[in-house]
């Protein structure tokens, strides 16, 4: 191969990484929020199954390593949720304010609510509800995945 069908080769290479590049930030991105969308969706379940599975019951290594990560990452969560909560009851504006609330009774409260129930509750429409929890999956991901997520979140704009 001469040098210039060497150089040639290179650009094009580069030229596909850069495409990839931001594909590959979108796609993470994506995964991170239906991560946190599928974890919310899920709370009630993991701390329900991490207050039950009692360590002297397993025999299974695995299960209780299982079960060692589900309370490491809902200690995790809740304190992230703790902070969110702080984040938004301080915040300026009523919307943001109001996204703990949505997230809460959907969510993490004792009984899930459905979404006519809280947005009647919080006298929005359903529209505002969905867009206030798409927000507050946002911003959960960033708490909960740290500066990757807010450089996906950048990009994905």
């Amino acid at each position: 191969m001469h040098k210039e069908e060497i150089e040639e080769v290179v650009k094009i290479a580069a030229a596909e990484v850069l495409v990839r590049r931001e594909e590959i930030i979108k796609d993470e991105y994506d995964a991170r929020y239906q991560d946190v969308k599928l974890l919310m969706k899920n709370y009630r379940r993991l701390k329900i199954y991490y207050a039950k599975v009692s360590p002297e019951t397993l025999e299974v290594d695995t299960i209780f390593s299982m079960r060692r990560k589900t309370g490491l990452m809902m200690s995790h969560v809740d304190n992230m949720l703790s902070a969110y909560r702080a984040m938004c009851k301080e915040a300026l504006t009523p919307d943001e304010a109001r996204r703990w609330d949505a997230l809460y009774m959907r969510y993490i409260g004792d009984e899930r609510l459905s979404v006519d129930t809280i947005a009647e509750k919080l006298n929005i429409d359903r529209r505002t509800f969905y867009r206030d929890i798409s927000l507050a999956m946002e911003d959960l991901a960033v708490l909960l995945f740290g500066i990757e997520a807010i450089g996906a979140r950048k990009n994905k704009k």
